[in-house]
């Protein structure tokens, strides 16, 4: 008989190994859809630390709840513009935070779609660790997380923004590579990064 340990534990799993249809990652939550630009620009989070050489603007409070994507649940994803104080150039940067099941996956590469042309990138960061692991006499293993990110140029997020329409499920794909040719497959909002260009540009404007 299964004790209420091992059941809730068993419960906290089916989050990650339900099955994605096909198409699921191809197209985003409809509650994600609906979200305009000007609803993620007024979510953005600006961190004007000024013991670090950049202010952040995070799109992280945007959309706050996780979707299956091919190969992995992910829990977070947002975008950051990172604005150099010396120089004010802007850089682009791509955050997921990825859950899953099985052995540890070491991301190295994540390809997309940049001015009709397939383009890849390296990733930056990586960062892994277990959670959600069951009782040390219990069934089943931990589940991996892990954290990544990626830079984007200033003209490939703009083509991103650029494709907004209201309501429309399509996302801009990108596809992650590990080392072994395994991958995850997910999506951006066109609304998130068209929000985060606008909030950008506000923040400009009241910064003089």
């Amino acid at each position: 008989m299964i004790g209420k340990t091992k059941l809730a534990f068993l419960a906290a799993l089916l989050p990650i190994i339900v099955v994605v249809p096909a198409q699921a990652y191809e197209r985003l939550p409809a509650g994600l859809a609906q979200l305009s630009p000007a609803d993620f620009a007024s979510k953005v989070r600006i961190v004007d630390d000024p013991l670090e050489p950049a202010i952040v603007l995070s799109t992280q409070d945007g959309y706050t709840r996780g979707r299956p994507i091919k190969g992995a649940q992910a829990n977070d994803v947002h975008l950051r513009a990172l604005v150099d104080r010396a120089t004010g150039q802007v850089s682009w940067q791509v955050w997921h935070q990825l859950s899953y099941v099985g052995q540890q996956r070491n991301l190295e590469s994540v390809q997309y779609l940049a001015g009709g042309a397939l383009d890849q990138s390296q990733v930056m960061a990586v960062e892994n660790w277990l959670d959600q692991c069951p009782p040390t006499d219990g069934i089943g293993s931990c589940n991996q997380f892990m954290k990544v990110g990626f830079e984007l140029s200033d003209r490939t997020i703009r083509e991103i923004a650029a494709a907004y329409r209201a309501g429309q499920q399509t996302p801009w794909r990108l596809r992650f590579k590990d080392r072994n040719g395994r991958d995850v497959t997910g999506g951006l909002a066109p609304a998130e990064a068209a929000g985060l260009l606008d909030a950008l540009e506000t923040w400009k404007r009241a910064a003089g």
